[in-house]
């Protein structure tokens, strides 16, 4: 038995029949609705699941003090990376030395990322050097901004995925395949595993055929993969917070649903050690109020 196949057996196996009918059912039931939910407004900040609002001051203070602060996106909502831009300024004025991570790109791309930076490559060049439409299918326009003040600014920035190819092997041909100094990630939680099966239903499958198929080997694989990409990002903001230059704050770029109630990066980070995290998510209309309860972040904020 390769060691993810049994990591996946102990996640998803365990969970009892009547369980997993429960969780397909609720899949239903909790979809985020169509409409904009207002349960945040515009330019609001706020503690999920407590009363009053913060200002931006409170917040940046507090990230600022934090060793990792994990900023949210939808990937293709134009309002969150111009948010992420601004939080971005604002935190570098408070700590210059911070290092900037992206999900967007892979580690093997880094010391192409580390050319732009150093401004041996036009911004054109870069993105065809880092082969961007293969890793990362959402426009490049949307973190271009981020990229030329990283550049302007000599700010680190730092990859923090894997390949999909690293990912699928790992998956398919056991640990042996994972790439190299990856350790095993963090078992997933019960809350993580009904997450991943409600956003399974939203990728691959409708109805009551999701009960049977969270006992079959596709949901094993979206499991087994989800972890990875959650390790595989927590280790890249845990290596710089142990390297050398010890940098004194990570400021990260993931997608939502890699850091909504802790369960994806936050919990792999905590597994290493790494406490002081911050969480802020932007909220948008694909957001339904009743996620907007305790633990779901640190903060949100009314993007748009």
């Amino acid at each position: 038995m390769n060691l993810l196949y049994g990591i996946a057996l102990t996640l998803v196996f365990y969970l009892p029949s009547s369980l997993l009918w429960a969780v397909a059912e609720g899949a239903a039931i909790h979809s985020p609705p169509a409409q904009t939910a207002t349960c945040v407004t515009k330019g609001e900040w706020r503690v999920p699941g407590a009363a009053g609002v913060l200002t931006e001051a409170q917040v940046l203070t507090q990230a600022s003090a934090s060793r990792v602060v994990l900023l949210g996106e939808h990937h293709d909502n134009q309002a969150h990376h111009d948010w992420q831009l601004r939080m971005l300024q604002a935190l570098h004025k408070r700590q210059p030395a911070l290092v900037m991570g992206l999900e967007m790109l892979p580690k093997v791309v880094q010391p192409k990322i580390d050319r732009f930076l150093r401004g041996d490559t036009t911004l054109e060049i870069f993105l065809e050097e880092v082969e961007w439409s293969r890793y990362w299918s959402f426009d490049a326009a949307y973190y271009t901004p981020l990229l030329n003040y990283a550049r302007d600014q000599k700010i680190p920035v730092v990859a923090l995925n894997v390949t999909r190819e690293k990912v699928d092997a790992a998956v398919a041909q056991g640990w042996a395949s994972a790439p190299p100094g990856m350790t095993p990630p963090a078992q997933a939680t019960r809350p993580y595993i009904r997450h991943l099966v409600r956003s399974f239903q939203r990728h691959k499958l409708p109805g009551a055929e999701l009960a049977l198929a969270v006992e079959g080997p596709a949901f094993q694989r979206f499991v087994q993969k989800q972890l990875l990409w959650d390790r595989a990002m927590a280790e890249r903001v845990y290596a710089q917070l142990t390297s050398p230059q010890h940098a004194p704050l990570v400021v990260a770029f993931i997608g939502s649903g890699h850091l909504m109630y802790g369960y994806g990066v936050p919990h792999q980070l905590a597994s290493l050690g790494v406490d002081e995290v911050m969480s802020i998510i932007p909220w948008d209309r694909h957001l339904a109020c009743s996620s907007l309860e305790r633990g779901f972040a640190d903060v949100v904020y009314g993007a748009e």
